[in-house]
């Protein structure tokens, strides 16, 4: 099964004015966030959202009553697909998403806490790394700049992968043989260190008395 199979066909712009409309929108009002505070980026994105309504709002009312060149029904309003938008939230999804929320927060948890207690030295090992790597991503940008950069991939890499996905595949496959290579090794120089205090232990002879 393909890894970009479960993914919405959103993200695959096969759609490009859905697309857009939902992928646009966040990413100026990501780097907007760059420059001004949440409160001005949300006032004036609310403000853009009541113009861009009254503006088809006006358009509707030109095209139908003034001009008659459009039938009066529903499908002649630009917005016609937005009213029949469910957004009401069950008391059921709430629950469930609550539920499953706390759920993965205690295995976040649980796993935390064997990473910080070395219950295992190897998985451990690997966590230092990777914190290692995260503190120079810090000293390049920050939290801000790391979701804009997600949201872009998130609407940029599963079209590339279906375009290129032998070539990724194959790539991957490779990348992942040295992640192996190199994990196996980490694993056979951990455990020799571990028995080479046991081994000399047993080969010091006993004093006689």
């Amino acid at each position: 099964m393909s890894l970009t199979s479960s993914l919405p066909s959103v993200m695959f712009w096969s759609n490009p004015l859905e697309t857009a409309a939902i992928f646009l929108p966040t990413l100026v009002a990501l780097v907007a966030l760059v420059s001004y505070s949440i409160i001005s980026v949300v006032s004036t994105s609310c403000l853009v959202i009541l113009l861009a309504v009254s503006l088809c709002k006006l358009y509707t009312h030109v095209m139908v009553n003034l001009l008659a060149k459009l039938p009066a029904d529903p499908s002649s309003d630009p917005l016609h697909k937005v009213y029949s938008f469910d957004l009401t939230i069950s008391a059921d999804s709430v629950e469930t998403i609550i539920s499953s929320s706390i759920s993965n927060v205690n295995d976040i948890l649980l796993l935390l806490r064997s990473l910080f207690l070395l219950d295992s030295l190897v998985d451990s090992i690997k966590f230092g790394v990777l914190l290692y790597f995260i503190t120079y991503i810090g000293l390049m940008c920050n939290l801000l700049t790391v979701i804009t950069m997600a949201w872009i991939t998130l609407f940029t890499f599963p079209r590339l992968y279906r375009d290129n996905e032998m070539a990724i595949d194959s790539f991957v496959e490779k990348m992942m043989g040295q992640v192996e290579e190199v994990k196996s090794k980490v694993t056979s120089l951990v455990t020799r260190t571990k028995a080479t205090p046991m081994k000399s232990v047993e080969k010091t002879p006993e004093k006689e008395e």
